[in-house]
């Protein structure tokens, strides 16, 4: 009885966490070459949804100064003129705040 109740406690707490709001918890900025490289760690693993959403968007908008990017389910890294690298960030936000909004909407 205990055991089962202990594993409807951990499941829920699973499901919460998978719907804890999207952010970036640690960045780091690396200078290489003329510009910069920037590593971005996020609060939680994305959801399959929120990592192809975010994945298009990068793609598909002109994001300010990107040299170059890479998102998988843990981080986002990208390479930016270092003037470019606030404004990347602020950029990379919004995108999470939509993607993992959209995502909720559709669940």
């Amino acid at each position: 009885m205990v055991a089962q109740a202990l594993l409807l406690y951990k499941v829920m707490e699973m499901g919460r966490k998978g719907r804890s709001p999207l952010r970036i918890s640690s960045k780091s900025v690396f200078e290489v070459d003329r510009s910069r490289l920037a590593i971005g760690v996020f609060s939680r693993p994305l959801l399959d949804a929120e990592c192809r959403r975010l994945r298009r968007a990068c793609e598909t908008q002109a994001l300010p100064g990107f040299e170059d990017f890479q998102v998988d389910r843990h981080r986002v890294s990208f390479v930016a003129r270092p003037a470019d690298v606030p404004a990347a960030w602020s950029s990379i936000d919004r995108l999470l705040a939509s993607a993992s909004e959209n995502v909720k909407k559709a669940s």
